[in-house]
């Protein structure tokens, strides 16, 4: 495992990963991190995101509250399309009059080339490239403890590389995913007339682990950032942080699931604090968020607890058995699917075969695909037919 690890993270710094978009994720992600995978062709996914925090000072409570939808659609097998409205935010003292609250917050838009296939070292990876853009369309940006945004659009260009226990059936063992990323804040002001010039960039990272069962997922994050050029004096967030979260996905039915994961913060590294009117403020500059105290965060909180409802509907292009179709029986269909797939190393030996092509391979994997769902169909019919001669 050390040694496939590290392959991961050797290959992924020759690719670019989404920075500001390891935000509030849809698709295959997790909260943080890309996986290789996008949906499949006609595949809604809709993943509705929470984040939240509260602690107390001398002077009250303080929390900070973040809210999203994703909204992920599989155009093509290597396509994959998304709109992300932030639709809440709030950022409360309640010793002060002054609350940001935003509603609607920002927008991503976000696009996704991923189900690309490579081999190193005789180990299956997959890969994925991604743009975003994040349009300013909230009254308040720039807010004390979340990661630093402008008034501007932000773009942000990046990648993914994935390696698979299973690579046939990649949600049915465990797998590794290494994202690295750059966003470009756009933030030079209206004199800058190149928004590479002048700019706050960073890299963000993230590392995760995932080991699925029938119906619990483990996993661990561990992600961060390292600002290339660092934001402005007026800037809230000025520093590089490194987090860890682990987290649990239980599947409430097929097409649905409840994630919950806690962000534990291991490391900040940012300037010293600037001192205005005798209060030092986390790198900003209006007194009424300033920092009287060791009881205000930094920069950023310890920790930050996150949910997330994850559901996949039907659509006109593609059929999915809901919690309405699926009948007790059809929960064990991973165990169904490992009788009737082949194994890893079957797998492994046929993606190594040299006359394959990527293309001859897609279309051999899309037959795969179509033979197991008929296979499923077929034993559900027979497991239904044996039920009805039982009872006669």
């Amino acid at each position: 495992m050390t040694r496939r690890i590290s392959l991961l993270i050797g290959f992924g710094l020759l690719a670019h990963a989404a920075g500001a978009a390891t935000q509030f994720l849809g698709g295959n992600g997790l909260f943080h991190t890309w996986t290789a995978r996008t949906l499949e062709p006609g595949q809604l996914g809709v993943n509705w995101h929470s984040r939240m925090w509260s602690g107390s000072t001398a002077e009250g409570s303080i929390s900070n509250v973040s809210q999203a939808v994703a909204l992920s659609f599989g155009f093509s097998p290597h396509v994959e399309l998304e709109i992300t409205p932030m639709i809440y935010q709030d950022l409360n003292f309640s010793s002060r009059d002054f609350i940001t609250y935003n509603a609607p917050d920002d927008v991503y838009l976000r696009m996704r080339f991923g189900n690309y296939q490579m081999r190193v070292a005789d180990q299956p990876l997959s890969w994925a490239l991604m743009g975003s853009v994040r349009t300013n369309s909230s009254k308040f940006s720039n807010v004390y403890l979340e990661p630093y945004n402008t008034t501007s659009n932000e773009l942000s260009l990046g990648g993914a590389i994935s390696w698979y226990a299973n690579p046939l059936y990649p949600s049915e063992g465990a797998s590794v995913h290494f994202n690295l990323g750059w966003t470009d804040h756009n933030d030079g002001g209206a004199s800058a007339l190149n928004i590479f010039s002048d700019v706050t960039n960073d890299l963000e990272y993230s590392l995760a682990y995932r080991n699925p069962g029938l119906r619990w997922e483990l996993f661990a994050e561990l992600y961060g950032n390292k600002f290339l050029k660092r934001p402005p004096v007026t800037a809230y967030t000025r520093a590089d942080a490194l987090w860890i979260q682990p987290g649990v996905s239980y599947r409430l039915f097929q097409g649905m699931s409840v994630t919950a994961g806690l962000d534990v913060r291991l490391m900040e590294s940012g300037p010293e604090l600037v001192i205005l009117n005798g209060a030092a403020l986390p790198a900003g500059v209006r007194a009424e968020q300033a920092r009287k105290s060791e009881d205000y965060p930094e920069y950023y909180p310890d920790w930050r607890f996150a949910l997330k409802v994850a559901f996949t509907p039907s659509t006109a292009f593609r059929h999915v058995d809901t919690f309405s179709e699926v009948k007790p029986e059809s929960q064990k269909d991973y165990e169904m699917r490992e009788k009737i797939g082949v194994t890893e190393r079957e797998m492994i030996d046929w993606l190594g075969a040299e006359d394959q092509s990527a293309e001859f391979l897609d279309l051999e994997l899309e037959k795969i695909r179509a033979e197991r769902r008929n296979a499923e169909k077929e034993l559900e019919r027979l497991r239904e037919k044996l039920k009805d001669d039982k009872s006669k």
